[in-house]
């Protein structure tokens, strides 16, 4: 007679590959942390990464789950150098103190660590988006991209669009790979009660009661912030900038705000930490991600100000960013690279009041029912338990 008993479920121990640990708190960093986070307690998760450019031993300590760090020796063509990974991520899946590898695509290392993982360990991608500056690296690149597309199990996107939208994607027929999980936002985290008084206070006494627009993200060409400066010289409003984030492009970009005489428009404010960004999304009027290639997915950022009532200004990148971000509902949509429309934008915005409350409370609503974090976190684990 077969035995009828329910099963108990397997223990899940899943390895995820990054690229570095957070902080910053930020991009593909800042989901893997979120998401980790999330799963706690049912799933126990290790994080592999490259050493971090700004967390020290303490900061590692500090985080709830387990951690494993592979030296990191620079970094090329914006992969970090950190051979290690493919060791350290042998030694976890053959010893079984992993039983499942999810890597977080692009990354070479963990595209390297899932084809050299044993057959019966099961691989999960998570698509955060094509490459797509290097061209020339690609072109050899694609060999391995589409030997790790056939041996994952299971591709997630954070949106239909991330799929429909990339070209890499559609190298093969991994249709049937293709698990939808939103983008889980930590919206508790976001409660204006974490804000950090003193920079409120700050950017309270900066703007003046003028129109405050908030930018987050790392100075990189894709995010477009030459764009959106060259924008703020020619405003028709009185509003002003806060660019929260830092990069090689810093220096650039703080030299071209001085050239275009906005000293008293823009102030940068660098890297800062979770409680000082929460003030920051709370005090601007509105928000802008100017990002100009679809090496921007998605935009956390955007959907954090979004959570918090913001309105959004967006490039149509025809990707995650605008299924996120809903031109006329919940944002303003322009083409990429025109600083005329991204002006306009702007203005649109920052000359009426009622427009912007219309829009953050129409974008509040649209991200706290379709990314939240039970989403995420409910979504992964079916996932993960489909494949044991």
């Amino acid at each position: 007679m077969a035995d009828l008993a329910p099963r108990p479920s397997p223990e899940i121990r899943p390895l995820h590959v990054g690229k570095f640990f957070p902080p910053p708190y930020a991009g593909v960093e800042a989901h893997i942390d979120t998401l980790l986070r999330a799963l706690l307690p049912e799933v126990r998760a290790t994080l592999l990464a490259g050493a971090s450019p700004v967390a020290g031993a303490a900061a590692l300590a500090e985080l709830p789950y387990r951690t494993l760090v592979a030296r990191s020796y620079g970094k090329l063509a914006s992969a970090t150098l950190s051979p290690g990974v493919l060791s350290m991520a042998g030694q976890e899946l053959s010893s079984g103190r992993s039983n499942l590898l999810h890597i977080h695509a692009p990354n070479p290392w963990g595209d390297l660590a899932a084809l050299a993982c044993p057959r019966e360990v099961p691989v999960v991608m998570s698509w955060h988006s094509d490459i797509v500056r290097q061209r020339q690296l690609l072109t050899a690149y694609k060999y391995l991209q589409r030997r790790v597309l056939a041996r994952v199990d299971r591709i997630i996107v954070f949106t239909p669009k991330h799929y429909d939208s990339s070209a890499q994607l559609h190298q093969l027929d991994v249709a049937s790979k293709i698990v939808y999980v939103p983008m889980g936002i930590d919206l508790a985290g976001l409660d204006k009660g974490y804000a950090d008084a003193a920079m409120a206070a700050r950017l309270k006494a900066w703007a003046r009661g003028r129109p405050l627009l908030l930018t987050v993200g790392r100075h990189v060409y894709y995010k477009g912030y030459d764009y959106l400066l060259a924008a703020m010289a020619r405003l028709r409003s009185e509003a002003v900038l806060v660019m929260v984030g830092a990069g090689a492009l810093t220096a650039a970009l703080q030299q071209q705000a001085r050239e275009l005489g906005l000293e008293q428009r823009v102030l940068f404010l660098g890297e800062v930490d979770k409680a000082a960004l929460v003030a920051a999304l709370h005090a601007c009027d509105m928000f802008a991600l100017p990002s100009i290639a679809p090496s921007e997915a998605f935009g956390i950022a955007s959907a954090e100000a979004m959570a918090c009532g913001k309105p959004t200004i967006v490039c149509q990148l025809h990707n995650g960013v605008n299924y996120l971000n809903q031109d006329g509902v919940t944002s303003l949509v322009v083409p990429p690279q025109q600083v005329a429309a991204l002006a306009d934008a702007v203005d649109t915005l920052a000359l009426d009041e009622a427009l912007r409350r219309r829009m953050g409370s129409a974008a509040n609503a649209w991200v706290r029912s379709e990314f939240s974090l039970d989403a995420m976190k409910q979504g992964t684990l079916a996932l993960y338990r489909s494949l044991f």
